[in-house]
Formats: C-alpha cells, structure tokens, sequence
C-alpha cells in the first residue's frame, strides 16, 4: 500500500470554458478535450481510460450522475505495468468546490507532453527536458484530474455565491459533496482506525489493505459510486506513492490523519518517515514552506510547510487568486520523484512457480532500531517490489509463502545487508533483488545484524503473512474459486 499525501492550495474563483486556458477553470466537457488532446498528440507516451480497474463486480462504472471518472497515464510503457517502472498517481477535485488540483493537473499534463515532444517555447521550473523525458520514460505516471466532477458542477452553478474570486462566508460548502450530498473525503473505509487496532497485536498485518470484496459488501450501502471505483483502483494497480489535492491553505499533509487517543489535534505518525517525502514537496513550492499570510491560525512555515493529518483541520480557503502554476511546478516533478527513492527489485523464482503464485513480503529495519519499519511491502504479481526509504544501512528480509504441489505451505526468508543513498532526482532506485531459485537453501546476510533479530516464529508468520487471501484475490486469475480459502 503506497503513502498517500494531501496537498492543499488557496481558493480561486470557478470559471468554465470550452478549451484549454491556463487562466481559467474548465468544465467537464473541456476536462475531457485537453485530456483528449494531450493523449491524441502524445499518444506514444500516453494512455487514456476510465476507472473502475480491475474485475471486481458491482463496481459502479459512472459518477451518480453519470460522469466518468477519467484517467490520463504517462509512460514509456503507459497501457501495462512494467517491471523496474514504478507506479505514481495524482488525484485533483475530490472535493468539488476544490479547483484548484485539477487546473494544475490538466496544466501538467499538457506540459509533460510539450517537453517530450520537444514542443515548449521555454522550459518552464527548474526541471530541465532531460528531466522530465527520463521520469516520465522510467516511472508510470497517472493523472485523475476530477475525482468528483458531479461536485464541480454544483459548486459551478453556485458562481453568484462568489464574492472578488470566492464564495461568500456562509457558501464556501457548496459543491463540496457530491451530488448525493455524501463527501467523498469521509466515505472510504477507516484504514487509519483499523491500523490503530491491530497495531497492538503481535504478528498484525500491515502491508495491505483489508480484503476489498468483504469492505465492499459490509459496507455497500454507504460508499459512493466514486469511492467504489477508487477503490477497484487502488487493488488493481501497485501504486508506489500518491498525492492528493485540495484548497483550504499551503501545506503538504502526510498520514496519519487520525489520532489514536481521539482528541482533536495530536500528531499520529505512520511507521515511515513520511515527513522528508512531504518536504519533496513543501520545499520546492514558491510560498508553502516559507512566512505567508495562513488561512487559519496554523502557520505551516514552521514546519517547513508540511503537517500530520492528525494534528490540523481543515477550513475555507482565501480570496485571493494565486500564481498557482509557477508556485507548484517544481513541487510536482520533485515529489513524482519519490517514487524512486530507497530500493526496488525482483523476486526470483524457481521455474515452474510464476511471480503470482508466491508473493514477497519485503520487510525493513534500520541498523541501530529496536525493531524494523511496521510497514511490508508485497511484491507485484509480476513478481517486483518497490519499497520507499530514507538514506541509511537497512537489513531487508523478503519472505515468501506458498502451496507445493503435496498441498503444503512453505515459508522462505531471504535477507540482505543494503546501504541507501539516495541521488537527488535519481531515475532509478537502487536495485536489490531476491534470489529464491534454490529453496532448500537457506540465505542470511548477517553483515549488519542489528541485536534485535525477528525470530519469524511460526505462529506469528501464520498470522502476519497472512498471504493467500491476497494471491488469489490479487495475483491470481480471479474468475475461479478456491473453497479451501474462502476466496475466489
């Protein structure tokens, strides 16, 4: 499960037109054309499609009033995931009186098409054609403009509650739901509060999410159309890290977003160091991590323009109209960017047992911490993995568990000895691959075994590894039904 950030902007005014103009705001129809056209004329780097992914059934395929929910890729491979090619997502508007993140993403896109083309008049930021030719050929990269296009319209309707560019005090919350009054911001499962109450338990699960077919039936009658195809898009593509945006100030909010004591403003931190990928961000943005006049009483320059979801709240944004292009762009490469931080790599496999059959569970400690990192990562059914790092010397273990053919579960561990170090703007991770071709061979690298070793104890690897659930559910073909495992 990749870390997704929020990141919010100051409030502008809603303009629709029929075209792409960088001044103005666009309806839905004119989302559509500059995605149409930026994928007609790049359509060597490109990909258009609509969400839901995957096959999961019952998932709704438009908005409740009709709309699709639109997705533009770039790509040196754009219609398949690749291994070694990570994948990065942006999502603008879920909140539909929240323009902001859209305009900048339909901006975005036009720009990365122009550059690779070799088609811009002038090299806007301070990420030259090289760099941006080489992150979009080695890094899958999706764009989902409007998360709630039925929400813009709404709030779009409402232009006369708009007083000098914004709307007035007591409309700010026009268009923020959508059009079944629902906000999408609060529909989807609490993963925070269930991670909250695992965290506890010895051997708890932390590298996914909770099996999307049960959430999706318990709670099919409270999610939204939107949230469902969401959701069949989070399960179906491996993203390796996300943001997304909204108005209300300058700051790039990283999780958690709920406190664990349940008080109003306490920081709840993830297991990673989500803070520098936030600063990716906060610090190459014009304005976000430097003194400016707050929408609330927060003043995120202190914290190098960053937050934790669980210490802030959010309020209406202001009435002023930013530069909003010339202050993100460089945000925008710098965090797309993270997804090559830390390791990647491929899982080896003997033959006969295809990547899907034996997923990896890819866990990490640093050197000189008592225990490792409270977040696995699994590896893709195509068998690579992508695991996000700060710099320092980590010992990283990959387990696998599968069925042999006597119908037998088996467990492998492998381990390696890695120092990070980042390159700024690297194309590329660092490569670290598990060798699993020989089984009957036990393989550990203790050149920095810290004092604390995880035993794998067998009961606890049961429960942590917790894995075929997720083969068949995720890996393997999902048109037949294992009675064994209660899964299809």
């Amino acid at each position: 499960m990749d870390t997704v950030f929020i990141l919010t902007f100051l409030l502008p005014v809603i303009l629709a037109t029929t075209g792409f103009n960088p001044t103005q705001h666009h309806d839905y129809e004119a989302m559509e054309a500059v995605m149409n056209n930026v994928h007609e004329k790049c359509n060597k780097i490109t990909h258009l499609y609509e969400l839901p992914t995957g096959t999961f059934e019952d998932i709704p395929s438009t908005t409740v009033n009709g709309r699709k929910l639109k997705v533009l890729v770039f790509g040196k491979h754009p219609t398949e995931h690749t291994n070694g090619i990570p994948e990065f997502k942006y999502i603008g508007n879920m909140h539909g009186n929240e323009v902001t993140g859209k305009e900048l993403l339909l901006r975005l896109m036009t720009y990365m098409c122009d550059v690779y083309l070799g088609e811009t008049t002038e090299i806007e930021g301070n990420f030259d054609m090289k760099h941006i030719k080489d992150l979009i050929d080695n890094t899958r990269i999706h764009i989902l403009p409007s998360m709630n296009p039925d929400g813009w319209q709404i709030a779009s309707e409402s232009v006369d509650n708009y007083q000098n560019g914004v709307l007035g005090s007591d409309k700010w919350t026009v268009g923020r739901a959508n059009a079944n009054g629902k906000d999408l911001n609060r529909n989807f499962p609490d993963l925070d509060n269930l991670y909250y109450n695992l965290e506890a338990k010895p051997g708890h699960r932390n590298n996914h999410l909770d099996r999307v077919r049960q959430v999706l039936k318990n709670l099919s009658s409270e999610l939204e159309p939107e949230t469902k195809m969401i959701m069949s898009w989070l399960h179906s593509i491996p993203f390796v890290a996300s943001a997304n945006m909204h108005n209300g100030d300058l700051v790039a909010n990283y999780p958690f977003d709920k406190t664990r004591d349940g008080s109003s403003h306490s920081p709840a931190k993830c297991p990673d160091n989500s803070t520098e990928m936030a600063e990716a961000y906060s610090l190459q943005h014009a304005d976000m991590a430097k003194p400016h006049k707050p929408c609330d009483t927060n003043d995120f320059s202190k914290t190098e323009g960053t937050t934790n979801g669980a210490a802030w709240y959010s309020v209406p944004g202001a009435s002023e109209l930013p530069k909003i292009w010339e202050q993100n762009i460089n945000s925008l490469f710098s965090f797309m960017y993270q997804a090559h931080i830390g390791i990647k790599g491929e899982i080896q496999l003997p033959e006969g047992i295809r990547p899907g059959s034996a997923i990896a569970a890819i866990r990490v400690q640093k050197v000189g911490e008592p225990k490792p990192i409270d977040h696995d990562i699994l590896s893709t059914e195509s068998g690579d993995y992508y695991r996000l790092l700060e710099n320092g010397l980590y010992n990283v273990n990959a387990t696998i568990h599968f069925m042999d053919r006597n119908d037998n579960e088996q467990k492998i561990v492998r381990s390696k000895c890695v120092q990070v170090d980042n390159q700024l703007y690297s194309k590329s991770a660092q490569v670290v691959n598990f060798d699993f071709t020989q089984l009957d061979e036990p393989y550990i690298d203790e050149s920095c075994k810290n004092e604390y070793q995880d035993s794998y104890d067998e009961d606890q690897l049961r429960q942590y590894y917790d894995l075929m659930w997720f083969l068949r559910n995720y890996a393997a073909p999902r048109n037949t039904y294992d009675s064994k495992y209660n899964v299809y």
